[in-house]
């Protein structure tokens, strides 16, 4: 495990998708951490005893959704940046805080009717030669998570079924 030492203890990942919705829309969507049980791929599919709490806001600047199962582990997601329309900004802590990650969701109004979303994640890993080693394969599997998830919002807000 030495030879993990030489690779990066940090990662950075920016996925997008164009939904045909007015940008406000989206973003209204995005800012209530009750709607991402919706389309998180971490959800009862993958951890059948996964518990979802909030604090009384979930919502904008200082919202919290806490979570607990045996296979995902314990954790939050707490929203710290609020820009209406514009940026959504995000810090995950699990596992006491060994894992933790700042996540961003950026929106642009490509029109009045649609909206490019970016969904952007970066972290540290510590100094652990194992995570610092499984750190590219981390990062293609959330590569490919936040398409999925980024796929289901799509689904979500451009189906006949929105909320």
């Amino acid at each position: 495990m030495g030879i993990s030492l030489f690779f990066p203890n940090t990662y950075h990942i920016d996925r997008s998708v164009t939904i045909q919705r007015p940008v406000s829309e989206v973003f209204n969507y995005m800012n209530n951490l009750r709607n991402w049980e919706q389309w998180s791929m971490w959800n009862k599919d993958i951890d059948s005893t996964l518990k979802i709490f909030y604090r009384e806001r979930s919502d904008s600047l200082g919202g919290v959704q806490y979570f607990s199962g045996d296979r995902i582990g314990t954790g939050r997601f707490k929203i710290i940046e609020h820009i209406s329309d514009q940026k959504l900004g995000y810090n995950l802590f699990m596992n006491n805080g060994d894992i933790s990650a700042s996540g961003t969701f950026t929106f642009k109004a490509v029109n009045n009717q649609t909206t490019e979303l970016h969904w952007l994640d970066s972290g540290y890993v510590g100094y652990n030669p194992f995570f610092r080693f499984m750190l590219p394969n981390k990062i293609k599997s959330t590569s490919e998570a936040f398409d999925e998830g980024l796929g289901r919002i799509k689904k979500i807000l451009e189906g006949s079924s929105r909320p």
